[in-house]
C-alpha cells in the first residue's frame, strides 16, 4: 500500500502514520517537554536494566566459582553442574547488557526500526544453552548412575546448597520490581528463581542423603546426586524452552499476548464507535519493547485529512498506558479492494 512520508502536506486515499506529531503541524513547546520527558524517562529504565544486570553478573560470578570448587573438592555433581548452569549464565547476561546498550540507541540510518529484534533473539540464545547445558548434564549423571553413584555429600556440599538457596532468592527478590519493565531482566529473574528451587532440592536432598547413611537404606545414598542432576534439569528446562518459545513467536511476528490484544481491540471498538468506522482491520505484532499496531479503516470519499487526526489522536490517548514502545500505523482509503 502507498503511504506519504511523515512530512508530506498533500493528499492520497491511503495515509500512513507513525508518530505522535500531527501531520501538517510543527511541534509545539509542549511536544518537545513531553518528547524530553518520555526519553529521561526511558533512558531512566535502560539504566536501571544495567544495574539489574550487572547486579546479576557480580553475583552470579561468585556463586559460580564457589560452585564449581566446591563440586571438583567435593565431588558432588549436582553442585559442579549448578556451578557451571551459574557461569554460563554470565556470559549471557554480559551479551544482554550489550543489547540493552544498542537498543538504547533507538533508530539509527542503517537500522531505520531499531534493533528491538535484538532482545528476544538474545533471550532464545540463552534458552537453547541452558537446555543444552541441562542435556548434557543429564547424560553425564545417568553414566555415573550406570557406574554405581557418587560418594555422599560432606560439609562443603552442604554449605553449598545453603548459598546456593540464599543468594539466588535474594537476588530474584532484587530483580523483580525492574523485571516489570525489562524483558531481559525478567529472564534474568526467572533464571535466578529456578536457581532458588535448585539450591532447595539440593539441599532437600543432601539431608535425605546424609540420613540414609548408616541405615539399610545406606547405598541409596550413592545414586542421590545424580538422580537429584537428572530430576534438576527435567524441571530446568521448563524456563529455558518457554524462552525459546517465545523467541520464535517474537521473530516470525506472531501476535502478541493476550493482554496486549485486548488492550488494542478495545481501543479500536472506541474509535470505531466515536467515528463510525464500521469497515476497519487490525494486524498486530510486538518485538522486544515495540508493540506494532496497523489498522486499515475504508471511509467515504468525502473522508478529510483533520478527521483523520482525531482518530490517531483518540487511539495514541487511549494506547499511550501500554507499557512498550507504540508503534502506530493508520491508513485510510475509500478503496475496500486496497485493503485485501
Amino acid at each position: 500500500m502507498g503511504r506519504l512520508a511523515p512530512w508530506s502536506t498533500g493528499v492520497s486515499v491511503i495515509e500512513g502514520r507513525r508518530s505522535t506529531r500531527l501531520e501538517g503541524t510543527a511541534p509545539t513547546q509542549k511536544g518537545v517537554i513531553v518528547t524530553s520527558t518520555k526519553k529521561l524517562a526511558k533512558s531512566k529504565e535502560f539504566r536501571q536494566e544495567r544495574r539489574a544486570l550487572s547486579l546479576s553478573i557480580v553475583m552470579g560470578m561468585a556463586l559460580a566459582i564457589v560452585g564449581i570448587s566446591i563440586g571438583i573438592i567435593g565431588g558432588s555433581q549436582i553442585v559442579l553442574f549448578d556451578g557451571f548452569y551459574t557461569f554460563l549464565g554470565i556470559g549471557l547476561t554480559w551479551m544482554a547488557m550489550r543489547v540493552s546498550h544498542l537498543v538504547e540507541e533507538g533508530p539509527t540510518i542503517r537500522y531505520p526500526y531499531g534493533r528491538e529484534a535484538l532482545v528476544p533473539l538474545i533471550i532464545g540464545i540463552e534458552g537453547v544453552a541452558l537446555l543444552a547445558t541441562c542435556a548434557y548434564a543429564t547424560f553425564n549423571a545417568i553414566l555415573s548412575i550406570i557406574g554405581g553413584g557418587t560418594e555422599s555429600p560432606n560439609g562443603w556440599s552442604f554449605s553449598y546448597a545453603v548459598t546456593a538457596l540464599a543468594i539466588p532468592t535474594f537476588i530474584w527478590w532484587r530483580l523483580r520490581r525492574v523485571a516489570q519493565k525489562s524483558e531481559l531482566v525478567r529472564a534474568e529473574a526467572t533464571q535466578w528463581l529456578a536457581g532458588a528451587g535448585l539450591g532447595l532440592a539440593i539441599l532437600l536432598a543432601f539431608i535425605a542423603a546424609e540420613l540414609m547413611t548408616g541405615t539399610s537404606w545406606a547405598l541409596g545414598a550413592h545414586y542421590v546426586d545424580p538422580s537429584l542432576v537428572i530430576a534438576a534439569c527435567c524441571v530446568f528446562v521448563i524456563p529455558p524452552a518457554g524462552m525459546v518459545r517465545t523467541t520464535f513467536v517474537e521473530l516470525i511476528e506472531g501476535i502478541p499476548d493476550p493482554e496486549l490484544q485486548e488492550t488494542a481491540k478495545l481501543a479500536l471498538d472506541h474509535v470505531a464507535f466515536q467515528f463510525a468506522l464500521t469497515d476497519r482491520h487490525m494486524r498486530m505484532t510486538k518485538i522486544g519493547r515495540k508493540f506494532y499496531v496497523e489498522i486499515d479503516f475504508v471511509v467515504d470519499p468525502t473522508w478529510t485529512v483533520a478527521q483523520s487526526d482525531q482518530v490517531r489522536q483518540v487511539l495514541f490517548r487511549l494506547l499511550k498506558t501500554i507499557p512498550h514502545d507504540l508503534w502506530l500505523t493508520l491508513e485510510f482509503t475509500a478503496d475496500r479492494a486496497l485493503v485485501d
